[in-house]
């Protein structure tokens, strides 16, 4: 079987969902290609027997980079497979997800990771690195299971229940704020160094600097790579210094 891997990732769940997703697929005969939807990528989806997106959950919502992408990536009546990643729970959901992507998905499933979200403004919890890697098996267990559906062509829709009520409460409610999402970010100029990191490794390219002020534009997909990756911590939310000693940053799954 011919396989086409498209993901994004913010913060490293889901590459490494990819990477591991990918090990699995190859293990039990399939040919993968991978591809990263945040970069510039050549990509026929005729050339391929199934396609497989995987991509975080942000507010009950696709991020906008992932819905582009797919958009014009792919066309036509190719079979398609989601992997969605979140941290608590995805009220996201399989008809949102269709209606973001606006194609038919014909397996959908969920795969449960870690919270990467820790600021003044949300104050959720970051689990440190011994209980995230106590997790490690089971969730590897589950991709295993996810690859082994792929490659025997079964159709499988996880996430149809009550939690989709609330899921559309949760978009209505974080919609604009994602909209609005880049106007709350900033730069504290007495912890950054100007070391340009966040604005290499911006997803989308929505983080201009020019003589050392910072810029954030409305391109942004609301990932936190910039909030979890500086060096210095001085990404601000709202004009408020996170401190990390109180704000967890995070590196990654199993950093």
């Amino acid at each position: 079987m011919k396989i086409a891997l498209l993901y994004f990732s913010g913060t490293g769940n889901t590459k490494w969902l990819a990477e591991t997703l990918f090990s699995f697929l190859v293990e039990k005969g399939g040919t993968v290609s991978v591809f990263n939807l945040e970069d510039d990528i050549e990509f026929q989806a005729k050339d391929y027997d199934t396609i497989l997106v995987a991509h975080p959950v942000y507010g009950a919502h696709v991020p906008r980079l992932v819905s582009d992408k797919i958009q014009i990536l792919i066309q036509g009546n190719i079979p398609i497979t989601v992997i969605a990643t979140f941290g608590y729970v995805n009220a996201l959901g399989y008809f949102a997800e269709k209606k973001a992507l606006g194609r038919r998905i014909d397996s959908y499933f969920n795969l449960k990771m870690f919270n990467n979200i820790s600021t003044p403004k949300m104050k959720l919890g970051i689990k440190n690195i011994e209980k995230r890697l106590s997790s490690k098996a089971k969730i590897e267990k589950k991709i295993e299971k996810i690859s082994i559906l792929i490659m025997q062509n079964k159709r499988k829709i996880q996430g149809i229940g009550p939690q989709l009520l609330v899921g559309i409460r949760i978009r209505k409610a974080f919609r604009e704020e994602l909209q609005k999402h880049y106007q709350t970010w900033g730069v504290d100029p007495e912890h950054c160094t100007l070391c340009g990191l966040c604005v290499r490794e911006c997803p989308t390219h929505s983080i201009i600097e020019k003589d050392a002020v910072f810029t954030f534009h409305a391109t942004c997909t609301a990932c936190m790579r910039c909030y979890n990756h500086c060096p210095e911590q001085a990404i601000t939310i709202n004009n408020v210094y996170a401190d990390p000693n109180i704000y967890t940053r995070y590196h990654g799954p199993w950093k």
